[in-house]
C-alpha cells in the first residue's frame, strides 16, 4: 500500500508532466496556425494549376503523351510524407495503416521516396527500398526546397525506370479531422487531381482553349511546376495535420494529468487524514491508560 511520501512524489511527477504537455500543446497551437495558413493559401493556386492542366489534356485525344500514358505496372515509386517527431496522437497510425492496407493489393516492385524520418523508418520496417530521403524539407518547406524531389520523380518516370508515382500523405480538413490520402501524380490523371480538392466544392470548367506554342510544349513546361506545387501542397497539408494531431494529443495528455493529480490528491488527503486519526486515537488510548 502506498504511503504519504510515495503519493506526494507521484503528485509532483504528474504535475511536472502536465506542465510539459501543456507547453507542448501551446507550441503546437502556434505551429498549427502557421501550417494551416500556408496550406490554405496554396490551395487556390493548386486548383488553378490543375484546372489549366485539365484543359491542356483536352488537346490530347487519349493518352498519346509520355507524361499521360498508362503503362504496364512493373515498378512504382511511393512518395511518403509524414514527419520527423513523435507524440502526434493517431497521426502516424492512421497514415501507416492506410498505407499497409493499400499494399495488400499491390503488384510489382515498389520503392519509396520519403519525406520525414518516420516515413523512412516505416518504409524500412515494411522491407522496402528507399530511393531517396528528404527529412530536412519539413522544417521549413518552400517551393524551392521541394524542387529536387520533383526533379527526381520526373526523371525516374521519363527514363522509364518507373511506371507510376504515387504520393501518400495526410490531408487537413479541420482540427479534429485529418485523413490519409493516396493519389497518383504520374502519369497525370485529371480525375484524381480534381478529387484532391473536393473539399472546396469547386470543379474546373469545361471549355476549349487555343494553346500556344502547342500542347506538347505547354505540357513539358507546366508539368515540372505542377509537380512541385503538388508535392509542396502535400507537405503543407501533412504538416498542418501533424501539428493539429499533436496539439489535440497534448491537450488530452494535459487533461489526463490534471485528472490524475486530482485523484492522487484525494487519495493523499484521505491517507493523511486516516493517519492523523489513527495517531489521535493512539494518543487518546495512551492518555486513558495513564489516567487509569
Amino acid at each position: 500500500m502506498p504511503n504519504v511520501a510515495d503519493i506526494r512524489r507521484r503528485i509532483k511527477g504528474v504535475k511536472s508532466t502536465g506542465k510539459i504537455t501543456r507547453a507542448m500543446e501551446m507550441v503546437s497551437a502556434a505551429k498549427v496556425r502557421r501550417a494551416m495558413q500556408s496550406a490554405t493559401a496554396l490551395r487556390p493556386y493548386a486548383e488553378e494549376a490543375l484546372s489549366v492542366l485539365r484543359q491542356v489534356r483536352l488537346a490530347f485525344p487519349g493518352n498519346n503523351h509520355p507524361l499521360l500514358e498508362t503503362r504496364e505496372m512493373n515498378r512504382r515509386i511511393i512518395l511518403l510524407v509524414s514527419g520527423n517527431r513523435g507524440l502526434a496522437g493517431t497521426f502516424y497510425a492512421q497514415l501507416f495503416r492506410k498505407l499497409r492496407a493499400y499494399f495488400s493489393d499491390l503488384s510489382g516492385e515498389t520503392v519509396f521516396v520519403t519525406v520525414g524520418k518516420k516515413s523512412d523508418a516505416q518504409a524500412k520496417r515494411m522491407g522496402k527500398d528507399v530511393l531517396a530521403s528528404f527529412p530536412d524539407v519539413l522544417a521549413m518547406p518552400t517551393a524551392e526546397s521541394v524542387r529536387p524531389i520533383a526533379k527526381l520523380l520526373l526523371d525516374e518516370f521519363r527514363s522509364g525506370r518507373t511506371d507510376r508515382i504515387e504520393v501518400v500523405y495526410t490531408n487537413f480538413f479541420s482540427m479534429l479531422r485529418q485523413e490519409p490520402v493516396i493519389r497518383t501524380i504520374l502519369p497525370i490523371s485529371s480525375e484524381e487531381s480534381e478529387a484532391e480538392f473536393e473539399v472546396t466544392g469547386r470543379k474546373p470548367e469545361e471549355g476549349k482553349y487555343a494553346i500556344e506554342p502547342g500542347p506538347d510544349a505547354v505540357l513539358e513546361s507546366m508539368v515540372p511546376r505542377l509537380l512541385e506545387a503538388e508535392i509542396y501542397h502535400a507537405i503543407l497539408e501533412s504538416n498542418a495535420s501533424q501539428e493539429a494531431a499533436r496539439m489535440m494529443a497534448m491537450r488530452s495528455a494535459t487533461d489526463a494529468a490534471k485528472e490524475m493529480t486530482e485523484s492522487l490528491t484525494l487519495a493523499y488527503n484521505q491517507l493523511r487524514q486516516s493517519k492523523i486519526t489513527q495517531e489521535i486515537a493512539e494518543l487518546s488510548a495512551g492518555k486513558t491508560a495513564l489516567e487509569g
